[in-house]
C-alpha cells in the first residue's frame, strides 16, 4: 500500500514538472508547451482524483481540453 501511496506523490511531482514546463515553453512561443502542459494536467487530474480531491481534479481535466483547443488555434 505503501508503494502505491508513493507512487502517487511522485506522479503529482511529475506533474507540476511538466506543467511548469509547460509555461516556460509557451513564454516562449513553442507550440510543444501544449503537448507538455496536456500530459501535465492529465497527470495532475488522475493524481488529484487519486487523493480524493475531486474539484482540483475535473479543474485539471478541462485545462487538458483547454490545451488541445490551444494547440489547434496556434497551428
Amino acid at each position: 500500500m505503501k508503494s502505491k501511496e508513493r507512487l502517487w506523490d511522485y506522479i503529482g511531482w511529475f506533474s507540476i514538472a511538466l506543467i511548469i514546463l509547460g509555461y516556460y515553453l509557451n513564454a516562449n512561443q513553442d507550440i510543444s508547451c501544449f503537448v507538455i502542459w496536456f500530459i501535465g494536467n492529465i497527470f495532475m487530474g488522475s493524481y488529484c482524483y487519486s487523493k480524493g480531491t475531486y474539484p482540483p481534479a475535473m479543474l485539471s481535466f478541462g485545462i487538458a481540453i483547454l490545451n488541445i483547443y490551444g494547440y489547434l488555434s496556434w497551428r
